[in-house]
């Protein structure tokens, strides 16, 4: 009898122990009509974050994730981001509404933690947008930028600009490719980051440097100014890539604005944290991005300048100084 009863319950302790991991449910409460789509849309979330989770907690080193509600490129770029940190949902329920987007669907806001850092064992906090096709499959899943800006910007309550972006399709548009963007180095998507670019992409990366005093002039620091090509930048980047451990890029502020003249083209400004195992740095990030195609938008120009010209006399770069549209002939 004791026999059985040790049995029983060293059943129990294992059972628990297998589903010590969240299971996670999302409840979609409002943007969807259609209740068969939007039930497998909730499905498709509870099950793929049920399934992080779990090969969270096993510590398992890539993410086996259910075909049937989920891409093949999405699972590859999951894939992408669990090579670099691992993550998990702690909540068990997730209630959001469901956005329309050019493509199909979106949900955002799904928190996560996050291993920021293997050595350290850091943990840091994210949130994932989760994109769908108009069949309720996952197609995409990406960090956000920081959601109140998200909201201000996709509800055009940033409009201090003269030509921002007044459409809501045009700026959540953007906005996704933006957040796609910025994921891609978390996930150091070389192949992305190919395509992304234009073959003529220009690069411009700002560097201080410190003035030598003369007899006119006091010691300063002041920003020089380097170019690249596509091939030239990517190069460098992949080579940054596997030196680092893991890659934390974050933005902020972010600013869209559409060219005055040629439909489709547009300014975006963000403010960029960068951090890895080896290197860290802030600064405003300037890129020019070509929707004429909206399949296969395209990255002319990408710029880069820091935050602080002299950062111990707490001097920044005016906002005057900051590249925009009108620094590039178009």
């Amino acid at each position: 009898m004791k026999r059985i009863v040790f049995t029983i319950a060293a059943t129990c302790m294992l059972a628990v122990q297998a589903m010590a991991y969240n299971q996670v449910r999302l409840v979609i409460n409002s943007g969807i009509s259609n209740q068969q789509l939007k039930e497998k849309m909730e499905r498709a979330v509870s099950v793929i974050m049920t399934e992080i989770n779990k090969a969270q907690e096993k510590s398992y080193a890539r993410l086996d994730l259910p075909e049937n509600y989920i891409t093949k490129d999405a699972r590859q770029e999951i894939n992408k981001l669990w090579e670099n940190e691992h993550f998990r949902c702690e909540e068990e329920e997730i209630v959001e509404r469901c956005l329309t987007t050019h493509a199909g669907y979106q949900v955002r806001n799904i928190p996560l933690i996050v291993n920021a850092a293997a050595e350290t064992k850091e943990l840091g906090y994210q949130e994932a947008v989760i994109n769908f096709d108009k069949n309720g499959v996952i197609t995409s899943f990406y960090y956000t930028i920081n959601p109140d800006l998200y909201s201000k910007l996709r509800m055009g309550q940033m409009q201090n600009r003269k030509y921002e972006v007044t459409d809501i399709k045009d700026r959540m548009m953007i906005l996704d490719y933006v957040e796609h963007f910025r994921t891609s180095y978390n996930q150091k998507d070389m192949k992305f980051l190919r395509q992304v670019f234009s073959d003529d992409a220009l690069i411009i990366t700002g560097k201080v440097v410190k003035v030598r005093k003369s007899e006119v002039m006091p010691s300063r620091n002041r920003i020089i100014y380097t170019t690249q090509t596509k091939q030239q930048y990517l190069e460098n980047l992949n080579r940054a890539f596997k030196a680092a451990t893991y890659i934390k890029v974050t933005f902020d502020d972010v600013v869209i604005v559409e060219h005055p003249t040629i439909k489709g083209i547009y300014g975006v400004t963000v403010h960029q944290q960068w951090n890895t195992n080896r290197y860290s740095d802030e600064g405003y990030v300037f890129m020019v991005w070509d929707f004429r195609n909206p399949d296969l938008p395209q990255i002319h120009v990408r710029t880069w300048q820091p935050d602080y010209i002299d950062k111990l006399r707490g001097e920044k770069i005016s906002p005057n100084d900051v590249f925009s549209l009108g620094d590039f002939d178009l």
